[in-house]
């Protein structure tokens, strides 16, 4: 039986004559933290929305526990159990830190007017598991001091950090992670990066862009690296820092 959770298969995109993304074929495997890099330019987060369903692929498919998932909606992908962050975090600003997960860990089957309305025991019951696995993830991310704070009034890294909380709150079997240091200081990225270990160790695959080289090498169980939209080499941290073609890819050949 095959490991493999997510599957890519003859994967293209372009945009006008620019070939972003053009992928044979890639594979990532169940409970393994996989870093996705490559110089700017290189086809990373356009890859990462077509697997989660923001941008629809030219050609090609994916495949996620074996069920097909080209070109479906997100928030459908979400469902299935892979969900994403984005560089540019998105978090609700009006809405509290507490409100924020409450909102993300709803269930659409437990949201009717009627069953609000009449507020039977099976929905009192439901909302009290919700706040519980809120502050149980709060307290986990070190945000639980910030419950009744609005998203709003937040720095840009402890938005980070709630847009992360909110993406796990379901327990999600694929975490897709876009650049989760990007514009957070040296103390808090550390931070993050131990939250991001530690998630993997509970069991969630984490499929992760990043430019931060030293922090990937430092987490990743298996690097992916892409060029103009191409993967140009896979493999452990350290068959990655000796490889040919990773170092031409961001330095340049010899001749150049």
């Amino acid at each position: 039986m095959s490991n493999n959770l997510l599957e890519v298969k003859n994967l293209s995109k372009s945009f006008g004559g620019l070939k972003a993304v053009s992928i044979d074929l890639l594979t990532f495997q169940k409970n393994q933290l996989t870093s996705i890099i490559g110089p700017n330019g290189a086809g990373k987060t356009t890859f990462f929305d077509l697997i989660s369903g923001f941008q629809n692929s030219d050609s090609g498919e994916i495949f996620f526990n074996g069920k097909e998932i080209t070109n479906i909606q997100p928030h459908k992908i979400a469902r299935f159990g892979m969900v994403r962050t984005f560089q540019l975090t998105k978090v609700f600003d009006r809405m509290t830190v507490l409100e924020n997960l409450l909102f993300s860990g709803s269930s659409v089957k437990n949201d009717s007017f009627l069953k609000s309305f009449l507020n039977p025991p099976t929905q009192r019951n439901y909302e009290k598991e919700l706040q519980n696995r809120a502050y149980k993830v709060m307290e986990e991310l070190n945000i639980k001091h910030m419950a009744n704070s609005y998203a709003r009034e937040l720095s840009g890294g402890q938005k980070k950090l709630l847009e992360l909380a909110r993406s796990i709150i379901n327990n999600p079997d694929v975490l897709l992670l876009d650049e989760p240091l990007a514009g957070v200081n040296p103390k808090l990225a550390e931070e993050i990066l131990s939250l991001i270990l530690k998630l993997s160790q509970q069991g969630i695959t984490i499929i992760m862009v990043e430019h931060n080289i030293e922090a990937v090498m430092k987490i990743s169980d298996r690097i992916v690296v892409l060029a103009e939209g191409s993967l140009i080499a896979e493999g452990n941290p350290s068959e990655i820092r000796s490889n040919k073609k990773v170092i031409e890819a961001y330095l340049g050949s010899e001749n150049e």
